[in-house]
């Protein structure tokens, strides 16, 4: 292999790498188990595409399960701080988790 496939593959392990809440976790969320419980939104802000530009914005939902906290953005630009979301969550690996659709 040379550098440059390389060094392309490597640039697309990163871009995965980054983006693997929406790439890999939540198409598995069809298939394990899932638990639910309450969670919060709180002043933590995730950067919508372009927002450096137009300054748009989402806030992050955070909720515990056995004392240890988890969170990720909300991905919706509706919910404001302190509003009570409805949380899907791996029973075995609860870093893997989304707000519940119409909650």
């Amino acid at each position: 292999m040379n550098k440059k496939n390389f060094f392309l593959i490597l640039i697309l392990l990163f871009i995965i790498f980054l983006n693997r809440n929406v790439l890999i976790y939540r198409p598995l969320m069809g298939i394990i188990p899932l638990k639910q419980t309450k969670g919060l939104i709180i002043d933590e802000k995730e950067s919508q595409r372009r927002g450096f530009i137009t300054g748009a914005f989402n806030y992050y939902y955070e909720f515990s399960v056995e004392d240890k906290k988890y969170s990720n953005p909300s991905y919706d630009d509706s919910y404001k701080i302190g509003d009570t979301v409805l949380v899907e969550y791996s029973e075995n690996f609860p870093f893997i988790n989304k707000i519940k659709n119409g909650e």
